[in-house]
């Protein structure tokens, strides 16, 4: 059935062609739709409608959803129709938009190329292409040429942008492939890959090949800049507010320096994983396994070498609160005129600090340290039992004590008294 204030009719060869004016209406009442529009041109062909062009506030509707559009081109044997102009694909829980959008009604399908933007009210998600191809039964598409996803944010720290050259996606966003360059923005946090997927139940972003991030995290006394490389990384805890952990694969590498203060203190970490525990935007623990090394500078100018199946560190307000070794870990402390080393190895190595300096080093299980004074004239020091503790103060050794089959040598200084 069409309606309009004014309509022409002009015959021709191939059949009748229908100018309708001023407040057009066409419903088909057998497939549940409707188009109203300001002016349209009707082609019948043995009586039949066979194809319908709608111009000016073209509002589509049928029992799935609403399209809005400047222009309509519609068949209906086929049922295609194909909008142009500030199309609005408009759903219960979704909102597309471009500059052109192509519905095939009887595959549940939409094509649509132009700036496409499509919404998720309920997620907060918004995918960004210059094409996209979307199933809207399997709610599943296919965005092409430069593709951003991002979750619109509720609090300032709450912001997500991930950028790739294309993007597969389903079930409302909660699973999303990316391929070609992706690039992840979030909360200050900067990460690249070479493709990605989400896992929105879990909550999960993994990113891999030759995957890099770095961010800077700060508080009321300092301020760190913070890298990370990896063959994987996942992040935990992309879809929330704050991330919660992130998981470093395959010859994973963490870099973390101290801003401000300057040259304050530095800690790298090496290993076949790394797991970053997260709190308020900040690193609060560090699990390293697998072939794990350290390389640390405290704040007092000393440095720390060390090596082991697994490390583990502990930090509070970004300063390094705790940090042990496990599996016969081996290292060094270096004094900061490097004068002085302690070398020391064990089943199980456990450092506590004060104020962002070592102040005791426990060592357990087949504990050994050898210590050379250098310039702090406190003699050299071979010592091993079942545990062996080191106290420094001012990046100086100044005792020592060990417990359960104790065997060692001391060599006194030429002057000075001994720990």
């Amino acid at each position: 059935m069409i309606r309009a204030d004014r309509s022409e009719t002009i015959l021709r060869d191939a059949g009748v062609l229908r100018i309708e004016v001023g407040g057009v209406s066409y419903r088909h009442t057998d497939r549940a739709l409707s188009v109203n529009a300001d002016s349209a041109r009707m082609w019948i062909t043995g009586g039949v409608l066979s194809r319908a062009r709608f111009f000016g506030r073209v509002t589509y509707r049928d029992s799935a959803r609403t399209l809005v559009a400047d222009a309509l081109t519609y068949h209906p044997q086929s049922e295609l129709a194909t909008f142009r102009g500030g199309v609005r694909v408009i759903e219960q829980d979704r909102l597309l938009s471009a500059r052109r959008v192509t519905y095939r009604k009887k595959a549940n399908l939409l094509e649509a190329d132009g700036g496409v933007v499509l919404n998720y009210s309920r997620k907060r998600i918004s995918f960004r292409s210059p094409a996209m191809t979307y199933h809207v039964l399997a709610d599943s598409g296919l965005g092409m040429g430069g593709v951003q996803v991002v979750r619109l944010p509720e609090t300032p720290d709450d912001s997500l942008a991930v950028r790739s050259d294309s993007m597969h996606f389903a079930d409302l966003g909660d699973r999303m492939r990316f391929s070609g360059r992706v690039r992840m923005d979030h909360a200050g946090m900067r990460a690249r890959a070479s493709y990605g997927r989400y896992f929105g139940p879990a909550d999960r972003l993994e990113l891999g090949g030759g995957t890099s991030a770095d961010w800077f995290q700060t508080d009321e006394t300092r301020a760190d800049s913070v890298t990370l490389n990896a063959e994987r990384m996942h992040v935990h805890g992309a879809g929330g507010n704050a991330l919660d952990t992130i998981v470093l694969i395959g010859a994973a590498r963490l870099r973390k320096e101290a801003v401000q203060p300057e040259n304050d203190d530095t800690q790298e970490v090496l290993a076949d994983t790394v797991v970053l525990g997260m709190a308020e935007g900040r690193i609060a623990t560090m699990d390293a396994s697998g072939e794990a090394s350290t390389m640390l500078s405290t704040r007092d100018g000393a440095s720390v070498d060390l090596k082991g199946s697994r490390i583990r560190m502990g930090l509070l307000r970004g300063n390094l609160d705790s940090l042990t070794v496990q599996g016969m870990g081996i290292g060094a402390y270096v004094s900061s005129d490097s004068a002085a080393v302690s070398r020391i190895s064990g089943g199980s190595i456990a450092f506590s600090f004060e104020k962002g300096a070592v102040r005791e080093v426990r060592i357990r299980e087949r504990a050994r340290c050898t210590h050379r004074s250098g310039t702090e004239k406190t003699g050299d020091i071979r010592l091993s039992g079942d545990s062996v503790t080191l106290r420094f103060d001012d990046a100086r050794l100044t005792n020592v004590h060990a417990e359960g089959g104790v065997r060692g040598r001391y060599k006194p200084a030429e002057s000075g008294d001994a720990p």
